[in-house]
Formats: C-alpha cells, sequence, structure tokens
C-alpha cells in the first residue's frame, strides 16, 4: 500500500478503539511468541549440548562488537520513523538511503577491523568470524525504514509472522549446523540467516524507494536517531561491560557459562516483554500527544508485565540449580550463580524498558542518552571491582547498582506524567505479593521431610505456579476480575481501567 507524499500526524483515536488495536496486537503477538518460544528453546538446549562453552564464548566474543555497532549502522532511524509520525514518504526515502550507506559502511569498516579485535580477544578464530557475521551491518540498514513503517502503522500481524519465521528459520538452520559439525559456526550462520528471512518479508510487505538525502529534510530525525543511537550505543556496551570483563579477566569457558546463563535470564523478559513492548511502542506513539492516555496505558502495562514476568524470573531464579543440571548437564555447573541474580535483575530491567520507551515517546531523548552514558561509565569498574569474586558476584552487581542507573529514569518520568509513586507501587503490588508467597512455599517445600528425591524440578515449578496462583486470587480478586472485565468488555464496545485508583 503506498504512503502519501504528506502524513500529517492524525488525532489519536478513541480509547475503546485503541484497547481493541491493543488487544489484537496482542493476539497476534501472543502467538507468534508461543511459536517462537515452542521453537526457540529446543533448538538452545539441543545446540547447547552439541557444542561446548568455549564455542559460546568465541562467538560471544565477536557479539560484543556486533551488538554495538549494529546499532550505530542504522543511527536509530527505525524508531524516528515509529515515534515521528509526521515524516512523510519523501522523507523516509531519504532517511533509506542514508541507512543503506551507513550499512555498506560499517560493514566495509568491520572487515577491515576483524584482525584488530581477534588481537584484543586473543582468538585467532575471530577474523573469519567477525567478516562473516559483518553482514549483519547491511541486513540492519535495510531493515531500519520498513520495520519502523510497519510498527508505525501498528501492523500487528505482519510484524508477528515475521517473527516466527525468524524463529524457525534460525532454529532449523542453528541445529542443522550443529549436527553436521560446524562448532560454533553454527550460531552466527543460524542467527543470520534467520534475520535475512525476516527481513526479506518486511521489505516485501512494506517496500520503501530510495532518494538523495536533503539536510532541511533530514537533520531533525536524524539528530533524534542519533540521541537514541547513542543511548543504544551506550547502553549496549554497558549491557555487555559485564561479559567482556569476564572474558579479559577469566576466560572462555567462565565466559560461556555467564553468556548461557544470561541468555537463559532474558529469554523470558524477551519472549514475553517484548511481546507487550512491541504493542506499547506504536501505541505510545498514537497518544504521544495525550498524558493522560499515556499515563492510563503506562499504568495497564506497568501491571502486565509485572504479572506476566515476576513469576517467571522469581521462579526461575529459585531453581536455577535444579534447572541447569537437569537440562543443561553438569558441565554447565557454573552457569546456575549468576543465572539466579540475572533473573531478579531482569524484573528491574523489564520494567526499565518500559519506561524508557515512554520516556522516548516523549522525545526526553537527550536525558535517556546522558543517564545511558552514565551507566557506561560506572558499571564497567563495578564489574571489575566484582570480578575476582566470581562470576555470580559480577551478575549480583547488576542489581546493586539498579538505584543509579534505573531509578532517576522512573523519577523522571512519574513527573513527567504527574504518576504518583504510590499509584505505580499499586500497580505492581499483585506480582510483587504473588511472587513472594511463590518463592516462600518453594523454600517451605524444601525444608519438609520428603521422600528421597522430592522435591524435584518438576514438583517445585508446580508448586510455585499454584500458590502464585491462589495469592493473586485469593488477595487480589477484584483486580483479576478488572483485568477480565477490560478484555471481555471490549468485544461489547467497552474498556475499563485495568489498574489500581
Amino acid at each position: 500500500m503506498s504512503e502519501p507524499d504528506h502524513a500529517p500526524d492524525a488525532t489519536p483515536p478513541e480509547p475503546k478503539h485503541l484497547d481493541r488495536a491493543l488487544v489484537g496486537g496482542l493476539a497476534w503477538t501472543v502467538g507468534a511468541k508461543w511459536i517462537s518460544q515452542i521453537i526457540s528453546w529446543p533448538s538452545v538446549l539441543i545446540t547447547a549440548r552439541l557444542l561446548s562453552p568455549a564455542d559460546y564464548g568465541l562467538v560471544e566474543m565477536a557479539g560484543f562488537y556486533f551488538v554495538v555497532t549494529n546499532v550505530m549502522a542504522e543511527f536509530g532511524i527505525g524508531m524516528a520513523v515509529l515515534q515521528m509520525r509526521e515524516l512523510d514518504r519523501r522523507v523516509t526515502a531519504q532517511l533509506n538511503t542514508i541507512s543503506a550507506l551507513s550499512g555498506a559502511f560499517f560493514f566495509l569498516a568491520s572487515v577491515a577491523a576483524a584482525p584488530l579485535i581477534a588481537r584484543f580477544f586473543r582468538a585467532a578464530a575471530l577474523h573469519d568470524l567477525v567478516i562473516v557475521a559483518s553482514v549483519s551491518f547491511i541486513l540492519t540498514s535495510l531493515e531500519a525504514i520498513p520495520l519502523g513503517l510497519l510498527q508505525r502503522d501498528m501492523d500487528y500481524r505482519r510484524l508477528s509472522l515475521a517473527e516466527s519465521v525468524l524463529a524457525l528459520v534460525t532454529a532449523v538452520v542453528m541445529v542443522g549446523c550443529a549436527y553436521a559439525g560446524m562448532g560454533y559456526w553454527s550460531l552466527p550462520v543460524g542467527q543470520l540467516t534467520g534475520r535475512a528471512a525476516n527481513i526479506a518479508l518486511a521489505i516485501w510487505w512494506r517496500p520503501v524507494g530510495y532518494a538523495w538525502p536533503r539536510k532541511k529534510d533530514v537533520w531533525v530525525p536524524l539528530r533524534f536517531g542519533m540521541e537514541i543511537a547513542a543511548q543504544r550505543v551506550t547502553g549496549s556496551i554497558n549491557g555487555l561491560s559485564d561479559t567482556m570483563v569476564i572474558g579479559r579477566t577469566m576466560g572462555q569457558n567462565p565466559l560461556g557459562a555467564y553468556r548461557l546463563a544470561s541468555n537463559l535470564a532474558s529469554t523470558p523478559a524477551e519472549k514475553v516483554g517484548t511481546m507487550i513492548m512491541r504493542v506499547t511502542g506504536p501505541l505510545f506513539s498514537r497518544v504521544q500527544h495525550d498524558k493522560e492516555l499515556m499515563l492510563r496505558y503506562f499504568l495497564i502495562f506497568s501491571e502486565t508485565l509485572a504479572m506476566s514476568l515476576f513469576p517467571l524470573l522469581f521462579g526461575l531464579a529459585v531453581v536455577a540449580p535444579e534447572a541447569v543440571e537437569l537440562l543443561l548437564g553438569p558441565k554447565w555447573a557454573a552457569a546456575a550463580g549468576p543465572l539466579s541474580w540475572l533473573a531478579v535483575f531482569m524484573c528491574v530491567r523489564s520494567m526499565a524498558y518500559l519506561i524508557s520507551q515512554v520516556l522516548t515517546t516523549l522525545r526526553l531523548t537527550r536525558f535517556t542518552m546522558w543517564m545511558s552514558i552514565l551507566n557506561f561509565v560506572l558499571m564497567p569498574f563495578a564489574f571489575y571491582f566484582a570480578s575476582p569474586r566470581g562470576v555470580a558476584v559480577v551478575a549480583a552487581t547488576w542489581l546493586m547498582m539498579s538505584p543509579i542507573t534505573v531509578l532517576p529514569l522512573a523519577v523522571r518520568l512519574f513527573r513527567e506524567l504527574r504518576c504518583g509513586v504510590w499509584k505505580y507501587a499499586a500497580a505492581i503490588l499483585p506480582a510483587m505479593v504473588g511472587s513472594a508467597g511463590m518463592v516462600a512455599s518453594i523454600y517451605g517445600f524444601r525444608r519438609m521431610q520428603m521422600p528421597h528425591g522430592w522435591p524435584g524440578l518438576g514438583e517445585e515449578v508446580a508448586l510455585g505456579g499454584l500458590v502464585y496462583a491462589a495469592v493473586l486470587w485469593g488477595l487480589f480478586r477484584q483486580r483479576v476480575m478488572r483485568f477480565y472485565r477490560f478484555f471481555a468488555g471490549l468485544r461489547a464496545g467497552k474498556s475499563e481501567v485495568a489498574v489500581a485508583e
């Protein structure tokens, strides 16, 4: 479908229409996430059994570089297209040209930098690995504008289908390569192939032309995008600084164990959190000029995110040793300690992502950029001082530093939306109380006199889930029913605020 030459920012629809779009988007996204989860988890576990911690460690060394530079390759242009709804087809074509040129530049620069990266990590095999993985720069640059437009259109159906294709292709290629004995090459080949299939669909559904950039047309969105890119680059380095410190001070095996723990801890947050936040980004963009509506949806999504994620992550933290031994085997035992700490921190990080998303929609990108730079300066030192005490202490550092890394973002957002602290606390209270009851029940179950082998992982998971549901139904039944009425009422053309008064 063609886009008009001029696309002014439209007045947002009524809340009941947005609510219906929200539920429709969640339905498509939930379906895609379930499919991705069903495909991804077995493939990750199978690949982990076929490969060694050293294989994962080597790929993660290359990943340090690509996570950071892939953000720079498109200058935050995709986010600018999503949030700046006033951009028309003529400007998006110019931005598409800039994105493609920057992707080509970073591809060539990465090929030239491959020997230096291999020398820095003292791993000769990184040279060829970096060159092959540099294709991701081209893919990132081609994806930015079509994906931003699909999100701006709130086209959740196509976004979800593309994600399912990404998961399927990545899993099939990665496991196939691992069985074929390709070792660490299985990981980048699978990821690149999956991304290529995903991006091909996005371009096919939302084709964008190319036009020579004109400064007066592209300067404002580029500045917005560069502030986001600076935030993402420093945030990416900050997010990888723990593994960089471990890689330099401890070697490949501890690094591989830590990164697998990080991947396992982040999987629920990425699957469930991304599912919700894929819907929130376009939705906040639609209501960015109405702070009352933004506050309404922020509290709804905060409560939804907490209720969905907290039991998964707190439960994972409690059963980490048993889960690692059963699912991955004794060789990955070192991953249990960091997995527990990282799972708890992912609760904080997931809520921080939602807060940062709303701040971006409010175009407070300069504030979030400087906060990210501050964290970028502080966190590597914190990890370095923690590293002599082991990988579990490095993981715990994330949680100990969260008053510096997360709290200022929340304070600024509460001030902008005039959201009281107690109103926000009330939104996440059911998830906190339910998770506390779940954790206490599991620890109490372990202290009881049981037959040998009890309680096992399955019994602990079942008990935790039952206790969490019982706490919500017993103490917060009205809140649970409010959610039910909110979603059920949409079919009758009604909507109800799903947060505490």
